[in-house]
């Protein structure tokens, strides 16, 4: 019985764990406002490693609720190695799936790219769908779920209705709100109805599962920037026979 239950509690810290790993990277991050940051400039750090880009990635820093910066310099610039140790000061090493443009010279910076994916959206719960401007005004996508960042993509075996619920950064584009879907085929029985919510912060799409395959579909969104229409490069709904 004694071992029975010292299973049980070291299955469950074990579960604890795996759930909470990214707010122990947050934790032993060695920045995580400004003056840590500063901190680390007068020592010798990965960040070493961007050379003359060091100035232009500091200055796309921001301090939040969370530490933010401009993710293309580092994959413009750097090794998929290098990506991760600089992440790893901020705790976001786990997050080194999105930066697929990194250079890979060495057998680690494959590692690290081609066998880490972040993980399907859980359609049961609303998906949080961000969009930031870096400072060459490009928009970068991003999908969360209680604080884990997935692919935005959903696997279904029922009909089901997906919800994205917006969520503004301090450096997304200004009223940046959704106005719709544009879909590859329209018309193949995939989504039956798509709904925006009328502060466009939400949309709804409602799913059919009677053909097997997927669908790949586009967020549409207008903001306050100007007259243009911003188009999402995706995700999309897998569905699948039960």
């Amino acid at each position: 019985m004694k071992k029975t239950l010292l299973l049980l509690a070291l299955t469950a810290s074990l579960s604890t764990q795996a759930a909470t790993q990214q707010d122990i990277d947050l934790a032993l991050a060695k920045i995580k406002n400004s003056a840590d940051l500063q901190v680390v400039l007068n020592t010798p750090s990965a960040l070493d490693a961007l050379g003359d880009n060091l100035p232009q990635f500091i200055n796309s820093v921001t301090v939040d609720q969370q530490v933010s910066f401009d993710k293309e310099i580092l994959i413009n610039n750097l090794t998929a190695t290098e990506v991760y140790n600089i992440l790893a000061l901020f705790g976001q090493q786990t997050t080194i799936a999105q930066y697929q443009g990194a250079a890979i010279v060495t057998d680690t910076d494959r590692l690290l790219l081609n066998t880490t994916a972040l993980p399907v959206c859980n359609a049961a719960n609303p998906i949080e769908l961000s969009v930031t401007l870096d400072t060459q005004k490009q928009a970068h996508f991003g999908y969360t779920q209680s604080g884990i960042e997935c692919d935005g993509n959903v696997e279904l075996t029922e009909n089901t209705t997906v919800t994205y619920q917006l969520v503004n950064q301090p450096n997304s584009p200004k009223g940046l709100r959704l106005t719709g879907a544009g879909f590859t085929n329209p018309f193949d029985g995939h989504i039956d109805t798509v709904t925006v919510s009328s502060d466009g912060q939400t949309i709804q799409l409602q799913n059919n599962i009677q053909n097997p395959g997927g669908s790949k579909y586009q967020f549409i969104f207008a903001t306050d920037e100007n007259d243009l229409l911003l188009v999402s490069p995706d995700p999309q709904i897998i569905d699948r026979e039960d």
